[in-house]
């Protein structure tokens, strides 16, 4: 992922738009879903968010769209909880 020393975390997607970014005239320039998925990590769950556990590098992302589903959305968390209570009912 694109860092630079002098930017700070929460400005990285903005410095990358401003300059590493292809021009693209009035559209927003392409963006890869590993990059998409760096950004967002980086920005909501902080750049000393890591897994220790040994998986995989998809079972990372799932981990991280889990923690930020929890985060920010109300929806995803009665969903969790409901899919949690059927679990254990069974």
């Amino acid at each position: 992922m694109f860092r630079s020393k002098n930017v700070s975390r929460k400005n990285q997607f903005t410095y990358w738009l401003e300059h590493d970014a292809k021009d693209c005239g009035l559209m927003q320039p392409p963006l890869s879903d590993a990059l998409a998925l760096q950004f967002i990590r980086y920005y909501l769950l902080g750049e000393n968010w890591y897994v220790v556990n040994p998986v995989s590098h998809e079972q990372c992302n799932t981990q991280a769209v889990h923690e930020i589903l929890m985060k920010c959305s109300y929806q995803y968390r009665k969903e969790y909880a409901r899919a949690i209570r059927r679990c254990k009912s069974k």
